[in-house]
C-alpha cells in the first residue's frame, strides 16, 4: 500500500469512528474531528510535507472540522508553512477572488482595498495574511485578466473592481470625486468635469443601475455605500 493510500485510509477510519458521537452535538464532533485531523497530519507530516494534495475525502473531513481545505497546513494557512511559496500565492489569489466576487456584489462590484482586507480577515479566519499578501494577490488577478487593475482615488484610497469586468472611465471619475465625502451630486461632478447634462444623466443612471449608489431626493446627493465614512 502506498503512503498516500495509508494516509487516506487513516482519515477514513478516523471518520468512521466519529459515528459514536451524537449528531446533535455538533461542536463536540467538530472539536474531536479537528484534534484527530491535526494528529493524523502530524503523524504523516513527512509524507505530505510541501504537497498540499487535494483529496476529496480529506477535504471533506477538514471542511467538517471548520479547517482550511489545504491538506498539511494544520489549522491555519500561513505562507511560512509552504515549501513552495508560489503555491501559497496561487491559493490566496483564488480565495481573494472568491471573497471579492461575493462581498462586492453588495456594492455594485466594487470595494475599497483597506475595507476588503478587513472583510477577507473576517471571511477567511484560518488564513494568516498581510495587506502586502492581499495586494500581491489582487495584482496577480489583474495581470491574469480576471479583474481590472486597482485604481487610486482622489482621497488616496484604492478601489478594487471585481465586477463589472471593467468600469468606464467616467464612473471612475465619479467614484474618485465621491471618495472625499462618501457622496456627490450631479452639480458637483459637473462643476469639476464640465460634462454636459446628457453625459451626467447617463453616468448617474448607470451608477444606480449597477447598485453602486443610492439617490437621496431630498438633498439630491448620490451616496456610495462602499465609500461610507
Amino acid at each position: 500500500m502506498s503512503e498516500k493510500d495509508k494516509i487516506t485510509d487513516a482519515y477514513k477510519n478516523f471518520a468512521n469512528n466519529l459515528s459514536d458521537i451524537e449528531e446533535e452535538d455538533k461542536k463536540k464532533r467538530k472539536d474531536v474531528l479537528k484534534d484527530g485531523v491535526m494528529d493524523l497530519e502530524q503523524k504523516y507530516k513527512e509524507e505530505i510535507k510541501g504537497t498540499h494534495a487535494v483529496d476529496a475525502r480529506l477535504v471533506k473531513l477538514r471542511k467538517e472540522a471548520g479547517m482550511p481545505e489545504l491538506i498539511g497546513v494544520g489549522e491555519k494557512v500561513d505562507r511560512k508553512r509552504f515549501k513552495d511559496k508560489e503555491k501559497f500565492d496561487q491559493f490566496l489569489a483564488k480565495e481573494v477572488l472568491e471573497v471579492g466576487l461575493e462581498e462586492s456584489s453588495k456594492f455594485g462590484g466594487i470595494l475599497i482595498f483597506k475595507e476588503f482586507c478587513n472583510i477577507f480577515a473576517n471571511k477567511r479566519l484560518n488564513w494568516i495574511t498581510s495587506e502586502k499578501d492581499i495586494k500581491q494577490a489582487l495584482e496577480t488577478l489583474a495581470v491574469s485578466g480576471l479583474i481590472p487593475k486597482m485604481y487610486k482615488m482622489k482621497n488616496k484610497s484604492i478601489l478594487i473592481t471585481f465586477k463589472p469586468a471593467e468600469l468606464e472611465s467616467d464612473l471612475l471619475t465619479i467614484l474618485s470625486i465621491a471618495s472625499v465625502k462618501g457622496f456627490t451630486s450631479k452639480e458637483e461632478v459637473a462643476s469639476l468635469t464640465g460634462w454636459s447634462k446628457e453625459r451626467l444623466d447617463l453616468n448617474f443612471v448607470s451608477v444606480i443601475d449597477q447598485e453602486m449608489a443610492y439617490y437621496d431626493k431630498k438633498n439630491q446627493n448620490y451616496y456610495f455605500a462602499v465609500l461610507k465614512r
